[in-house]
């Protein structure tokens, strides 16, 4: 019996020793940064993105998983300086998720819960915690808000240009390459004063989440604006047409053939280059002429 109680005895001490062993809380400590960069993460996807979710539960699951794995490990080093330094700056990051991702309570809610407990369960200087919580209260106040009464008078912000509440989720209409598609916003009111915005994006910034998709919006390139009157609408499609022998995609907008807005900022960004390298050529030839006229007024003299 005392052996066996020794041995459990001694294992338990080990244990204990390991985990108060200040290199693994250091290293932890690091570790915790990756939260940190996961919540930059979620509000770029917030800010850059509509998200689409296949299957939500298990995610907002998985979602809560890491948040509450998140303020475990930030507990158990909430001693060390590099934690106290990352629960003083993570009011921020999760404060830009709040306004991006304002009304989706179920993304703001495990993060922000996160960030009050652990603000308080630190270790920091009590001065600066009572300075840094009443500023960031602040923050959260004022910001909140001013979002909703900016949002009643002159409609939901948005810092990407459309509103990714009026998205239409049944409409897309892929290009034959798969490489762009065509998306729609149709606007709330009723009647002949209701129309429906068209614009493509590129499918090649997309990025994968967990249980559902992130369909990158930020760049998007407006198309055509015009009357909506029902789901079967769909006056823009894709067509091909060869120029200079190069089979090119083009939109079919009513009638009308348009380039691709992505398209056709490449196509601006090279003239734009190919101008510039003419112009520096062209100053380059002026000056050595310059110069040559020069030595041969000398030469004269």
């Amino acid at each position: 019996m005392d052996k066996t109680g020794a041995k459990k005895g001694g294992f338990m001490d080990q244990l204990v020793a390991l985990f108060k062993n200040v290199w693994l809380k250091r290293g932890v400590a690091v570790l915790c940064w990756g939260y940190t960069g996961f919540l930059i993460w979620v509000a770029w996807l917030n800010y850059a993105y509509f998200l689409e979710f296949e299957n939500p539960t298990p995610l907002f699951v998985l979602y809560v998983f890491v948040n509450i794995a998140a303020l475990g490990l930030m507990i158990y080093t909430r001693r060390q300086v590099i934690t106290q330094i990352n629960v003083m700056l993570l009011p921020i990051i999760v404060f830009a998720t709040f306004l991006l991702a304002f009304g989706n309570w179920y993304m703001i809610l495990p993060p922000l819960c996160v960030v009050i407990a652990i603000f308080f369960i630190s270790r920091a200087n009590e001065t600066l915690k009572t300075v840094l919580g009443t500023m960031y209260l602040l923050m959260y106040v004022v910001g909140g808000a001013a979002y909703i009464t900016i949002t009643l008078l002159m409609g939901r912000m948005s810092l990407t240009g459309v509103d990714l509440t009026l998205r239409d989720t049944s409409y897309e209409v892929m290009s034959p390459d798969g490489n762009y598609r065509i998306v729609r916003y149709v606007d709330k009111p009723t009647g002949e004063r209701r129309t429906a915005s068209y614009y493509v994006e590129d499918v090649t910034g997309d990025a994968e989440i967990p249980f559902g998709s992130a369909k990158r919006v930020l760049g998007c390139g407006w198309v055509v604006t015009t009357k909506y009157t029902s789901r079967t609408d769909s006056p823009v499609s894709w067509t091909v047409q060869t120029i200079d022998g190069e089979k090119i995609q083009m939109l079919n907008v009513e009638g009308t053939i348009k380039e691709n807005p992505y398209i056709a900022e490449g196509v601006t960004a090279v003239v734009t280059s190919e101008e510039s390298a003419a112009a520096e050529d062209t100053f380059e030839t002026i000056a050595v002429t310059a110069a040559a006229t020069a030595e041969s007024a000398g030469s004269a003299e």
